[in-house]
């Protein structure tokens, strides 16, 4: 690199700590703001859920309107919300298929074997 470059570079990054201020602020979050926000999206994760058009659906075929689910969803304790919350995180996003696992493997194997007598 050309030294004037280097010194462009260095007079700008200079400029850059003197200008742009290095603040920070820490302080104690109480216990309590902590659980609600907790809580808080618990019950998002789980009404977000609830407004899905699968979700829906299935309620649907279950005989459960999907405003009565919410109302259900709106009874329930923090606890009961927070691990049905945990439930619905837990699940895989995509299930593999059997399809899916068998070209997986057949990608992989062709792809060894492309490489290895090429």
């Amino acid at each position: 690199m050309s030294r004037q470059f280097m010194k462009f570079v260095s007079r700008l990054l200079v400029l850059c700590m003197l200008a742009l201020p290095f603040s920070s602020h820490a302080g104690m979050i109480p216990t309590d703001q902590i659980a609600a926000a907790q809580q808080q999206d618990a019950r998002g994760v789980v009404t977000t859920y609830l407004a899905r058009a699968d979700v829906q659906s299935e309620l649907q075929a279950l005989g459960i309107s999907s405003d009565s689910a919410r109302d259900r969803v709106a009874a329930m304790t923090d606890e009961e919300v927070g691990r049905l919350a945990g439930q619905i995180q837990a699940q895989p996003a995509g299930a593999a298929s059997p399809w899916a696992v068998a070209a997986a493997v057949i990608v992989i194997v062709w792809a060894l074997w492309y490489f290895y007598y090429r």
